[in-house]
């Protein structure tokens, strides 16, 4: 508390704006003092991102991060937000309602100041107020863009006015907010991500939206809706394109509440970092069972080392994948003999398999997740401190896997996850791998487990759940910043869920196992349209690369039914055992040749595209390599027969002058058929569901 009998003369004798420029470096002070420099509260700096930037005047503040900024101008919420070079925002986020049977409205004085900023972060204080309500805000905004805001709506007298209705509304461009995805979805089908639809979205509530297009957008999210009160419970959220903006609504109160009382939710443009060029040669390959640490009978063929040989010679399993490309080895949940754990046994026969990886160039990703299994010694300490409990208060068992073992939700807004990471830590010094494959760890599960913070009682006394997203986001910025820094990958999967504020600290993701009962059985498309795809299975529009899960179902569902959509957008198949190795591997090693990372990327989703196709079932994206001096150069296209049962001759027309492009030939990459190429028109022929690489010199 600051005593103001004490408040030195100088500070009494200077003008209000002064007083303020003094009481807030005061309290800047005090801020820093008081706050310690924890992962919860001031978080380490981590590259790729840059330091965070606050500039400061009468007109309002301006905080930047990487490749966005955000402006208050003297209100309480965001008024200007430009991501990937362009603004995003129609008109300022604004408070709307009815309050005492009139509009809202702001007509006295709003502002804010800088309550404190380093590198990592800033603090904002802001406030703004009508004839009836006060609204006080403090907003943090971190290195990679995660905009938190806490909003406390107060009354202006002593007696409390009557609120009809309070909306959050966030206005975007309409031409920046064409497609959507929110979470949580559903198992088996894409409708929580594509097109926005002309008529718009009506949904319950969700605790993350994201609205935007292919390059950039902006998400909104909260754990919680327990201070929210909509008339109808299934129109909590509503998205409604408009003539020139696409209007995020957000119906916080629509009945009478007593204030003060406080919202907090979040903002966070995309995308959220720099695109890594080198991704292409990552070469992520999902290793067959390993056995270590199992009882399972593995076939002796598929281990890469056996105890049966004295001199712990590996396999020519982990031979050949050297030969096929591989550059990064995953070892999924066998590993362990514990689901999710952070130790092996025998540690020695791991410890050799990840240096035998080492001596063939290959990088090592150990699996962790999302559970909490029984065999684990702290399962009597903590499981009911830890676990992810339902409405009714309980737990729901989940995996069962050898050794015998049935494993449960843990929440990762609870001791487990630094209880978790210190022993990722430790394990990772114990044993050598470089990366973490995290399955379902960026998913902030719904938890109704009050033993640590989350769930809530609804007026009926009801239980209801809470999304951790800071919990997770908390526990995936650690493992980041630990993994990155030794130059490791975090590989992250999940399945219907991009929630960015977790998403952000993963450098891939690999989605698609909600599709894995066969529902792209057939004509894929159905249930995984390409503007689906577009919004959730790409990751150029959050800034996190992606790749395709896909589970072979001959003779309906295959590699090469995948590769035709996936590698229209930039997007890999990672492939699974050696037989999908085999199919994956030449494209790697074309990519690699023709150096995707460095060329120009033309989609057929662009507004003019360099290159079209015929019939209609045909699309086609290309990269593009042009001669620095005018001549020569190559194009790399991607020609896809989308029919899901007929065959097609694709006719596709190349403006190659466009490109700075001379075409001589064309050659069908991957089987070195020569195709014919005349007057800048290509013919290829197409089975259904296939794709060609196409290399043209």
């Amino acid at each position: 508390m600051i005593d103001v009998n004490n408040v030195p003369n100088r500070i009494r004798r200077s003008t209000v704006g002064q007083r303020s420029a003094i009481l807030i470096s005061g309290l800047t002070t005090l801020f820093t003092a008081i706050s310690p420099a924890s992962a919860a509260e001031s978080p380490e700096l981590i590259s790729p991102w840059t330091p965070v930037t606050v500039k400061s005047d009468d007109a309002g503040v301006e905080v930047g991060v990487w490749g966005r900024s955000h402006k208050l101008a003297n209100s309480a919420l965001p008024a200007s937000i430009v991501t990937a070079g362009d603004e995003i925002l129609a008109a300022p986020v604004r408070l709307v309602g009815q309050v005492s049977g009139k509009p809202i409205e702001w007509n006295r004085r709003g502002g804010n100041f800088v309550f404190h900023a380093d590198q990592s972060h800033a603090v904002i204080t802001g406030w703004q107020a009508g004839d009836d309500l006060i609204v006080n805000s403090t907003t943090r905004i971190e290195f990679d863009g995660l905009v938190r805001v806490d909003l406390v709506v107060l009354p202006q007298h002593k007696t409390s006015p009557k609120i009809e209705q309070l909306w959050l509304e966030v206005p975007l461009e309409r031409s920046r907010a064409g497609l959507f995805h929110y979470f949580p979805g559903r198992w088996g089908t894409a409708k929580n991500s594509g097109a926005l639809p002309e008529t718009g979205l009506v949904l319950p509530f969700k605790p993350f939206v994201w609205l935007g297009c292919e390059e950039s957008g902006l998400s909104w999210f909260a754990e919680s809706d327990e201070a929210w009160r909509p008339q109808a419970a299934d129109r909590a959220i509503e998205i409604i394109p408009q003539d020139r903006e696409v209007l995020l609504r957000l119906r916080l109160l629509e009945s009478d509440v007593r204030l003060p009382v406080t919202f907090s939710f979040g903002l966070q443009a995309t995308p959220v970092k720099p695109w890594p060029k080198g991704f292409h040669e990552w070469r992520i390959w999902h290793v067959p069972q390993l056995g270590v640490g199992s009882t399972l009978p593995i076939p002796k063929e598929w281990w890469l080392c056996h105890r049966a040989f004295p001199d712990r010679k590996p396999l020519p399993t982990l031979d050949r994948a050297k030969a096929l490309g591989v550059k990064t080895a995953v070892f999924h949940e066998d590993w362990a003999p514990i689901q999710n754990y952070p130790m092996t046994t025998p540690e020695s026969e791991f410890k050799h398999i990840v240096d035998a990886c080492h001596q063939r160039g290959m990088k090592v990703l150990v699996y962790h997740g999302y559970e909490f299994s029984p065999l684990a010694p702290e399962w009597a300490e903590l499981s009911d401190q830890v676990l992810v409990k339902n409405t009714k208060g309980q737990v729901t068992p989940g995996w069962y896997r050898h050794p015998e073992q049935r494993d449960f939700k843990v929440c990762y807004n609870s001791v487990w996850a630094d209880r978790l990471a210190d022993g990722i830590e430790q394990a990772q010094k114990r044993y050598g791998f470089d990366g973490l494959y995290l399955d379902g760890t960026i998913q902030p599960w719904g938890c109704c487990n009050e033993r640590h913070g989350c769930g809530y009682r609804a007026a009926d006394g009801s239980l209801r759940p809470t999304y951790p997203i800071f919990g997770v986001r908390r526990l995936m910025r650690r493992l980041y910043g630990m993994i990155h820094a030794g130059g490791g990958i975090i590989s992250a999967h999940q399945s219907t869920c991009c929630t960015t504020p977790t998403l952000a600290f993963a450098h891939d993701y690999w989605d698609g196992e909600q599709f894995a009962s066969g529902e792209l059985s057939g004509d894929p498309l159905k249930n995984l349209p390409l503007d689906a795809f577009r919004a959730e299975f790409m990751g150029r529009n959050f800034g996190v690369p992606c790749e395709f899960l896909a589970y072979e179902r001959p003779p309906h569902w295959t590699y090469d039914h995948a590769l035709a959509f996936s590698l229209l957008h930039d997007v890999r198949v990672r492939p699974c055992g050696l037989t999908a190795l085999e199919k994956v591997s030449p494209i790697w090693d074309v990519m690699t040749r023709f150096e995707v990372g460095e060329a120009e990327w033309h989609p057929y989703w662009e507004s003019n595209p360099p290159a079209t196709a015929e019939p209609e079932s045909v699309k086609v994206s290309l990269y593009a390599r042009p001669s620095a001096q005018g001549k020569g150069g190559r194009a790399l296209l991607v020609v896809s027969n989308l029919s899901a049962d007929q065959p097609a001759t694709a006719q596709v027309t190349v403006d190659f002058a466009r490109i700075a492009v001379a075409p001589k030939a064309a050659v069908d990459a991957l089987s070195g058929e020569t195709l014919t190429l005349d007057n800048g028109r290509l013919t290829a022929p197409l089975q259904p569901m296939c794709m060609r690489l196409v290399w043209v010199d």
